[in-house]
């Protein structure tokens, strides 16, 4: 008997003092208990790709990722991205040299990513300026995207050009050199 009465007695004191504890603090700190807080992570690094369309083109460049991580399935991703891609123009024997500058977004931990990258490519005697909407899924650190580029003077309407890809896929695989974690801050009041 003397057991039971114990174990109540310690529960009772551990909900009082629960219940003190939270009576004391500002309303607004109430709130803040209550919510996961947030951790984020952001990793940088080179990355290397292949994107295969009409023409193959190999890629190499720089990504900056930034992670807010709110609870298991609460994630969400934000990236910058610049890089170089080379690739040969067999048709015409010549090779095409491009510069890209984008940034992709992921709102979920499963969800598909979605982008939007400036482009420029030039065969060395002329100049095509564009943009390039993608969609994507991200697994560890292999991004697999697929887009179209929208270049001007378009192909179709001006056969002087060079060619280079509209409808792709591309793999891009990112080596982390720099990762920074900041965990949690504790909640206001704490």
């Amino acid at each position: 008997m003397k057991a039971i009465s114990f174990f109540f007695y310690l529960t009772l004191t551990q909900v009082v003092n629960a219940q003190t504890a939270l009576s004391a603090a500002p309303m607004s700190n109430n709130f803040d208990l209550l919510q996961d807080r947030k951790e984020k992570t952001i990793k940088s690094g080179t990355y290397f790709g292949l994107q295969s369309g009409r023409f193959y083109v190999l890629e190499y460049g720089w990504e900056r990722q930034r992670k807010v991580k709110q609870g298991f399935l609460d994630h969400n991703t934000t990236a910058l991205h610049h890089g170089l891609n080379v690739t040969y123009d067999f048709s015409r024997l010549n090779p095409v040299l491009g510069y890209d500058l984008g940034f992709w977004r992921r709102t979920g931990n499963f969800d598909l990513t979605y982008g939007l990258n400036a482009a420029i490519r030039t065969d060395l005697h002329q100049l095509r300026i564009g943009i390039c909407p993608t969609i994507g899924i991200k697994v560890w650190q292999l991004h697999v995207q697929t887009g179209m580029y929208l270049l001007a003077p378009f192909y179709a309407f001006n056969n002087a050009t060079f060619n280079s890809n509209t409808f792709f896929i591309s793999a891009r695989f990112l080596l982390v050199q720099e990762k920074k974690e900041r965990p949690a801050s504790p909640p206001k009041g704490a």
